[in-house]
């Protein structure tokens, strides 16, 4: 898709009914069918109307809102084509095209109705007009296709307000078929404040200020078409969508405005399918449009997008009865949107979308992992629900094997349990994508499907998969912090991790399509270039706060953005003959096309990718079409332009160092960029490749499905391949290029990016691993030596795991960090891995003398021997009161505060004491799983407590709902309970007991 270029500057109270639709579910709306093609419509709520043009039927349709029935029709002169409203509701003007060729002549026309006496006027127009808009002033624009022209309705007066250059109008009659859309052929609109008029033709845009009465044009030429061909203006007129392009300043400040701020990508550019509407209020856009379906036998159905108002992120999508076909208004309030359709008009009670009944998923991407340790049908669970609480029917279709899902029908809210056989996968040794797919007969949005990913690693395979969902196209390191960051390209963000936790803790709003992201050198800015976007995002390192972003030349949309010490580049996809490189002035926010790289013309492929050198020498610049370029800071130019390979022999891994070495794909180049060696390439496709000082770590991909390659490379000592848990991402046709490797600053750990989400490595991971080594077991609570079906206990040891990693999944896995746990042979959930500290979940049919075992990428530890008892009970000692640490989790229920010396116990109070080790259950729950809330998992056997002597009932006495091997127990204090500083609190179960003491005032 290619953009405008300005020929200045070079580019310049109802609830809408569900109608029945095909097979794939409900549609949203109600159709009012006119009996002729529509093309502009008005809207009046103080009077209850809609005034629609029907242009074909030579009459305005009146539809009552109330209703959304055809009250009446206007016969008005021929062809209406385009109709505005003024301001103070009593003058509709409606302009006629009677562009006819002789000898039937022309009826060009001006038609005003005094909507109070109902009294009409006509005006002759010298020309075709094209809209009609009224701005706060009471005087409509009435663009032409020869002229701008102010009328005054009152007084019939026409006023010259500027001359149109170069448009030649469709002349009538039209070609068989052929919609108003393709005949008229523009569309006009004002700002909700009617402060700003903007207007979309053939070969201009326009806006027009109302105040000031300044009219500014911008020619363009655009490939494909601007299609839909419908503007829609924000509230206070600052943005504009005209055809499949998000506006910004720039018609008013074409020094500083951003020209594209995002587009709505594929476009067919259709100029009669779809429509589009801006709610200020809410931050959406509303839109439908033609798009493009690569080997797609049938045309995509009727979809509304909800998108985000400032980059176009889809947040949904909505089925339709039919096709939008032209203009579109929103009613004061945002709750109506009326759409000129198919049938005439389709009106959308967008504001009661969330009454409406839906079809969603708690999670769109479940991530499970087969190991060694477990070869049991694994489980998860997902919640279908319906955010309107309504409830809608659902029907789930399992695309692939090993998958089973059960219920597959049913009605919101549901709990849809997976079951993934591992047996199934066992054969590949990587990741395996399984979508489920839903549907609905009653929800009227598309509901997203669900990808399973089934991971099967062997011990001999390095690496910690930490899920992501969404489609991620990039990675980075942070040059001076431990933090990474991931390029979510599906919802326009940067998601930013932390590099010891691996937790997501930002992300940033993007451009639309966002691409590629880089660091400048001054370390202070991150930045992101995008494909549909012609701007370059900016983000504060030390705030992770946006800036304002780099505006490109118009038409240039900076796919890939690279920092030397002088200089920030971007390459990009032109919407012209050529594809350019432009410098970047981040004081001034603006990029420039470079008038020249070096001795040769600034023209490269389109899919070119830059990197810089970490210390700012250089920016590579490699090529889709086998070329590369390199610019040196210290000439300030490009010196080297040079062909590596036939056409399209170039894709993969790219990377600069700073001592002069680069790569590109499975070619290292020395600093002239020639290949000095090739990497082997029997084991897949490039993917990735990270310098580190003169050396580096690099990835391969045999496939998405098998498990990738990491090898540790050494200049004059070869290369050391280690099998991956999962494979890497890779290119595509049109991004053939990618970044999958990221060591961390702390030199710690190494990130590559994976098809799951992201793969993590110890910085040794290929170094000789030595075999887990089990020293201790004790519960979690207290770390004594008691153990108890169901508890939580901490291993003690060595070489447990090569990494630190935590979950707060739930069902806990299995396997975590490369580790796993067995017990009697049976998998044991775990909670966190450490090298030398393990937490874990005992499961609740192990019982007296067992055996557990540890297996790691080192090997297999020696038998540990346990002796469990029937109850072990051991309160937490995690509290912590100021200095005051290592406190017994005991909670006052009277406020639901921590029990403290400041805090104390009260007589005649109910207590709360969080503890570990009460063993099995009724109902029974399995290990790894959350405790059910209704009914209660109660222990078996039931505890004795006393404080300071007197004992004290018990209420309840069981598993913490929603936890995991977490107990509670809910006592009564009696009011004779003696005072003091530190009473002993003791739990005496099957045998077992423990004590804590705590302070206890009457």
């Amino acid at each position: 898709m290619r953009a405008k270029r300005l020929w200045q500057t070079v580019v310049a109270g109802l609830v809408a009914g569900l109608v029945p639709a095909a097979a794939w579910g409900a549609a949203f709306g109600r159709v009012v069918p006119l009996g002729g093609q529509a093309w502009d419509l008005a809207l009046d709520e103080r009077r209850g109307a809609l005034y629609v043009a029907n242009f074909t039927g030579n009459r305005v349709d009146v539809v009552s809102l109330g209703r959304l029935v055809v009250e009446t029709s206007m016969n008005v002169a021929s062809q209406p084509a385009s109709l505005a409203l003024a301001p103070d509701g009593r003058y509709l003007v409606v302009a006629h095209y009677g562009n006819f060729q002789a000898p039937q002549g022309r009826a060009n026309t001006l038609t005003v109705i005094d909507l109070e006496t109902r009294a009409r006027q006509s005006y002759a127009l010298g020309a075709p007009p094209l809209g009609v808009a009224f701005g706060i002033d009471g005087q409509a624009l009435v663009v032409t296709a020869a002229e701008f022209l102010l009328f005054d309705p009152a007084t019939g007066a026409l006023r010259l307000l500027a001359t149109v250059p170069e448009l030649a109008a469709r002349s009538l009659p039209a070609a068989g078929s052929d919609p108003p859309a393709k005949i008229v052929a523009a569309s006009v609109a004002a700002s909700g404040d009617l402060s700003r008029i903007y207007g979309l033709t053939d070969a201009f845009e326009f806006g027009y200020e109302v105040g000031s009465r300044r009219l500014e044009l911008l020619g363009y030429v655009s490939d494909p078409p601007q299609g839909p061909r419908v503007v829609s203006v924000n509230r206070d007129g600052t943005r504009y969508l005209a055809g499949w392009v998000l506006h910004g300043s720039a018609i008013w400040d074409r020094a500083a405005g951003v020209w594209n701020l995002a587009q709505l990508p594929g476009a067919t550019g259709a100029l009669d399918v779809g429509s589009h509407a801006i709610d200020s209020a809410r931050g959406v856009v509303y839109a439908q449009y033609a798009r493009r379906r690569e080997g797609a036998s049938s045309p995509e159905p009727p979809l509304l997008e909800v998108l985000d108002g400032d980059n176009l992120a889809v947040r949904e999508r909505i089925r339709l009865p039919e096709n939008l076909a032209g203009k579109s208004v929103l009613s004061a309030d945002g709750s109506m949107m009326y759409s000129i359709s198919e049938s005439g008009i389709l009106a959308l009670a967008v504001g009661e979308l969330g009454r409406q009944p839906q079809l969603k998923a708690t999670t769109e991407h479940v991530f499970v992992q087969a190991n060694v340790c477990d070869r049991r049908v694994l489980r998860r669970e997902v919640t279908l629900y319906d955010p309107s609480g309504r409830g809608a029917d659902f029907t789930l279709e399992v695309r692939g094997a090993g998958v089973e899902v059960a219920p597959r029908a049913g009605r919101t809210p549901a709990t849809v349990t997976i079951r993934v056989d591992p047996g199934a996968f066992l054969n590949r040794q990587g990741t395996s994508e399984v979508t489920i797919e839903l549907r609905s007969a009653a929800a009227v949005n598309e509901p997203r499907p669900i990808r399973v990913l089934v991971n099967v690693a062997g011990p001999e395979q390095r690496g910690t998969i930490v899920p992501v969902a969404g489609k991620l196209v990039d990675i980075l390191a942070d040059p001076y912090r431990d933090r990474f960051f991931l390029l979510r390209q599906d919802t326009n963000e940067v998601l930013v991790f932390d590099g010891v936790s691996y937790r997501q803790v930002a992300a940033l709003k993007t451009g639309n399509t966002p691409t590629q992201m880089a660091v400048t050198f001054d370390r202070r800015y991150l930045l992101v270039g995008h494909e549909n976007s012609q701007l370059v995002s900016v983000y504060d390192l030390e705030t992770l706060e946006a800036q304002p972003p780099v505006r490109t030349p118009p038409g240039h949309y900076p796919r890939s953005v690279a920092a030397s010490s002088n200089a920030i580049l971007t390459a990009n996809r032109v919407s012209g003959p050529r594809h350019t490189i432009d410098r970047v002035d981040l004081a001034t926010r603006m990029a420039t096309e470079l008038p020249s790289l070096g001795v040769w013309e600034n023209s490269i492929d389109k899919s070119t990718v830059l990197v810089a050198s970490p210390n700012g020498a250089s920016i590579l610049a490699a090529q889709k079409n086998g070329q590369a370029l390199l610019y040196r800071a210290d000439a300030a130019d490009f010196t080297i332009w040079r062909r590596l390979a036939e056409e399209a022999g170039l894709r993969g891994a790219y990377a600069a160092s700073s001592y002069e070495q680069f790569v590109v794909g499975h070619r290292l180049l020395n600093a002239s960029l020639v290949t000095t060696a090739q990497f082997e390439t029997a084991a897949g496709n490039s993917s990735g490749f990270a310098f580190v000082d003169d050396w580096g770590f690099r990835t391969v991909a045999p496939s998405a499905t098998d498990a990738g390659l990491i090898e540790r490379y050494r200049p004059g000592g070869g290369t050391r391949a280690t099998r991956l848990a999962e494979a890497p991402v890779v290119g595509d046709a049109e991004f053939p290029f990618t970044r999958t490797v990221a060591p961390l600053y702390s030199r710690r750990v190494l990130v590559c990016l994976t098809v799951s989400g992201f793969t993590v490595l110890a910085w040794d991971y290929d170094a000789s691993v030595a075999p887990p080594r089990i020293t201790g077991v004790v519960n979690a609570a207290d770390y004594t030596e008691p153990l108890a079906p169901g508890g939580l206990i901490t291993i003690f040891g060595e070489n447990l795991s090569p990494v630190n990693q935590a979950t707060s999944q739930m069902p806990l896995p299995t396997a975590l960090g490369e580790s796993c746990l067995t017990v009697n042979g049976a998998p044991v959930p775990v909670l966190f891995v450490s090298p030398r500290q393990v937490n874990a979940q005992l499961p609740f049919q192990a019982e007296g003398n067992v055996t557990m075992v540890l297996r790691t990428p080192g090997g297999v530890s020696d038998s540990f021997y346990l002796r469990l008892r029937p109850a072990a009970p051991s309160v937490f000692r995690s509290g912590v009161a100021g200095p005051l640490t290592g406190l017994p989790a005991i909670v006052r229920a009277a406020n639901n505060q921590l029990a403290t010396p400041a805090n104390p116990v009260r007589a005649g109070e109910e207590i709360i004491i969080y503890l570990t080790g009460m063993g099995r259950t009724n109902p029974p729950v399995e290990a790894g799983m959350p405790a059910p809330a209704d009914p209660p998992a109660s222990a078996l056997i039931p505890p004795e407590v006393s404080l300071a002597g007197v004992g004290l009932p018990v209420s309840y006495a069981g598993l913490t709902p929603g936890l995991a091997g977490v107990y509670e127990i809910r006592a009564h204090v009696p009011w004779w309970t003696p005072d003091g500083m530190e009473q002993p609190l003791r739990i005496a179960q099957g045998g077992s007991a423990t004590t804590v003491t705590v302070r206890v005032v009457k």
